[in-house]
């Protein structure tokens, strides 16, 4: 599938009227491209971040967002604001997807037509967690519009995007992976290229799958460590330092006890876990070894722990 290039039109920020001949050069280098215009649906306490980092790298970023005060806040920072999801998805170059779950994912873009409102050679950017086979349906029906699919999860926090830290994985077209890395930048330090659609969707559950695996471990860890005499902070702070050292570890070090992990973690890490099992059950394959830590761990990450 083809990728356009930035177009010039009445959305975007170019006063020449400029076709997109006259804006892309022989070349096709970057730099003396129009800049895109980004859609952005999905401002919560991932997406949010994302896009002020969008805008204070200089790029043009068209929101919808049905919190006022989200609006309002945006406004302000240099967002255009979409009065939908349907308008800012037929204005964008690229439009940016961060929802919460698959289920809201398909809502958007589907039910909400989101989808049908984008434009032949644009493409859409999926930082949802979600199952291979869903991208993969996304992406067919997005392909008879002429829109390109990036399979793009993400793994990290709000801070890790305040900082531009954050990890995308990106599976999908390499044309609009090269088109679309750029802005990825703007809230990344690293980008994964992982294959076809639903490749990265399968690193992510993998990943996530590992996470929840070692969150039990490090709550099993620091329960041993408090039956010793051991403070959660002393020990998580030396396991950091050492061989054990875990995301998970950091993270409990950080937030100082079980139960303010839990309050911060495990609702998302349920989620994943489910979504883990509902794949591995479609597929009729077992999980092994890291579901049985997930599922016989000391946190209750599924429905039968």
């Amino acid at each position: 599938m083809s990728v356009a290039q930035p177009r010039a039109d009445s959305t975007d920020a170019s006063p020449s009227g400029a076709s997109p001949a006259d804006a892309s050069p022989a070349d096709g280098s970057p730099a003396d491209r129009s800049p895109l215009t980004v859609g952005f649906i999905g401002a919560g306490s991932m997406g949010a971040p994302m896009v002020e980092r969008l805008l204070a790298a200089g790029h043009a970023v068209h929101l919808y967002a049905r919190r006022s005060d989200v609006s309002a806040r945006f406004t302000d920072l240099g967002a255009q604001l979409g009065s939908s999801a349907t308008a800012v998805a037929g204005a964008a170059d690229v439009l940016i997807v961060c929802p919460f779950s698959q289920a809201q994912l398909f809502e958007i873009l589907v039910s909400g037509g989101a989808l049908a409102a984008m434009r032949p050679g644009s493409v859409l950017v999926q930082h949802a967690t979600v199952s291979p086979t869903a991208v993969r349906e996304l992406a067919a029906q997005a392909a008879a519009g002429e829109v390109a699919v990036l399979d793009a999860p993400v793994s990290g926090t709000s801070d890790s995007i305040r900082a531009g830290r954050l990890t995308v994985l990106v599976g999908g077209d390499k044309d609009a992976a090269d088109l679309v890395e750029p802005l990825l930048g703007a809230y990344s330090a690293t980008v994964v290229r992982t294959g076809e659609v639903g490749s990265a969707s399968i690193v992510k559950l993998v990943n996530n799958l590992t996470f929840a695996a070692h969150v039990q471990t490090a709550i099993a860890a620091d329960t041993l460590g408090r039956s010793l005499g051991l403070d959660t902070n002393l020990l998580m702070g030396a396991l950091s330092v050492c061989s054990a050292n875990s995301a998970a570890i950091q993270a409990l070090g950080i937030l100082g006890s079980p139960e303010a992990f839990a309050q911060f973690a495990l609702p998302y890490l349920r989620k994943d876990v489910a979504l883990i099992e509902q794949v591995a059950a479609d597929l009729g394959l077992d999980v092994g070894l890291l579901g049985d830590i997930v599922r016989n761990g000391p946190a209750v990450l599924t429905g039968d722990s």
